[in-house]
């Protein structure tokens, strides 16, 4: 990476939302060269300080020292109000794509229209290193083509039109940069799904050179999401000050990224937490100050579950089903609720993961035996017969990546301990 990029990315991070006053001190140095262009004054002794004095500022100074060993993540900014539980953000999965053509930037604009306040996209690279909006490593299933996109120009993949209404271009990350920084979008924030296609350092280095081309503070906007722990390490190297996420489904895997501050969000799919192991990791990530997020939450039910449960954001493909739910928990606990009349936290403080007020309803989960009909039997039944098949699958697939690559711990100490 080029020395200006290097020093562009200092400069992110000497923004972030955890930067202590104590860090914008001169240096030794700098203290002296001053004191020599200044003309000599008598300096006026200072009276003693008292023993309260003393102790104030030594806490003051211990508070510092823990401000600057707190990970540089967003999810330290986490609120928490007596106790009380809050309500998961709207995240739209690939912006609206029950209504528009996924990863586009009318997708988002849909999602934010219809209730969302962040989004969730994925990132590829092209063949001439562009770096595209895109779940799949091909085109086939949202352009027609079988072709790969890292085998394509962007001069070719700009021509290229959506098979979905209203057949809309495949966007870059820059335009999805240029959307946010439109007026009124200025508290808007996005997940940036990290894909394995691509070359771990080449993609993110390419990422870190777009994000950081484009005016504005984008470390308190963009959460870098990482499925293995080597993608983690380039985003700390290209990207410092950028708050990281472990995206995945399996548990072993996060309880071991659990020991490293560098990552500051959980977002697992939803399944792997139904049960006392999952609620326990919830538990246990909260007490150290990260967040939760859940993919991908469609199912009223299961909205219902992730507000009970506590989770910071919720990221589905149906932004305003998810409106209308946070809607009816905010009316069930309006009472005792600050802010204005629908609960809500004003748009001007809409952060990262900032949520709004209210205690969870206490709704059973599943339902007791008194709300159950023969047709909530059956919904229930097959929820839960899609959670047991999801833990097993996650069992498997934990097997297999140790007979491949080793225990998590393994894995992740080759990647993220410094030498």
């Amino acid at each position: 990476m080029s020395s200006s990029l290097v020093s562009r990315a200092e400069g992110a991070s000497s923004v972030s939302p955890l930067s202590s006053p104590s860090s914008a001190s001169p240096s030794p140095s700098a203290k002296s060269r001053g004191s020599a262009t200044t003309p000599s004054t008598p300096i006026t002794p200072m009276a003693p300080l008292s023993p309260e004095l003393l102790s104030l500022d030594k806490t003051k100074q211990q508070q510092q020292q823990q401000q600057q060993q707190t990970p540089t993540s967003l999810a330290s900014r986490i609120p928490t109000v007596d106790g009380k539980k809050r309500l998961p953000q709207n995240i739209a999965h690939r912006g609206f794509r029950a209504k528009f053509p996924e990863n586009s930037v009318e997708a988002f604009r849909g999602a934010l229209a219809s209730g969302a306040v962040a989004l969730e996209t994925d990132v590829h690279l092209s063949k001439d290193k562009v770096v595209v909006l895109s779940h799949d490593p091909t085109l086939k299933r949202c352009f027609g083509r079988p072709d790969k996109i890292a085998d394509c120009d962007w001069s070719l993949l700009e021509t290229l039109r959506t098979t979905k209404d209203p057949h809309v271009p495949m966007a870059r990350l820059t335009d999805l940069l240029s959307f946010l920084s439109e007026p009124g979008r200025e508290h808007v924030w996005v997940l940036l799904d990290i894909k394995r296609d691509d070359d771990a350092e080449e993609l993110v280095t390419r990422m870190a050179e777009t994000i950081l081309a484009t005016p504005g503070d984008w470390s308190r906007r963009i959460v870098l999401g990482c499925w293995q722990a080597n993608y983690m390490r380039h985003a700390q190297d290209k990207l410092p000050g950028f708050p990281i996420a472990y995206i995945g489904f399996s548990l072993a895997y996060a309880y071991e990224l659990l020991k490293y501050d560098c990552v500051g969000y959980f977002n697992l799919l939803q399944g792997i937490l139904v049960g006392p192991r999952g609620r326990r990791f919830i538990r246990e990530a909260h007490a150290k100050g990260r967040g939760i997020l859940v993919w991908t939450v469609n199912s009223e039910e299961w909205m219902d579950w992730s507000i009970h449960n506590g989770v910071e954001g919720v990221i589905t493909d149906d932004p305003p089903k998810f409106a209308d739910v946070r809607k009816r928990w905010e009316r069930d606990e309006k009472d005792g609720e600050d802010g204005d009349e629908d609960g809500a936290v004003p748009a001007s403080e809409l952060t990262p993961l900032r949520r709004t007020a209210g205690k969870a309803p206490p709704t059973a989960h599943p339902p007791n035996t008194k709300t159950l009909s023969g047709f909530f039997l059956r919904r229930w039944a097959k929820l839960y017969a899609i959670v047991g098949l999801l833990r097993m699958l996650e069992q498997v697939f934990t097997n297999v990546m140790r007979v491949r690559n080793g225990w998590e711990s393994k894995v992740v100490r080759a990647a993220l301990d410094r030498p």
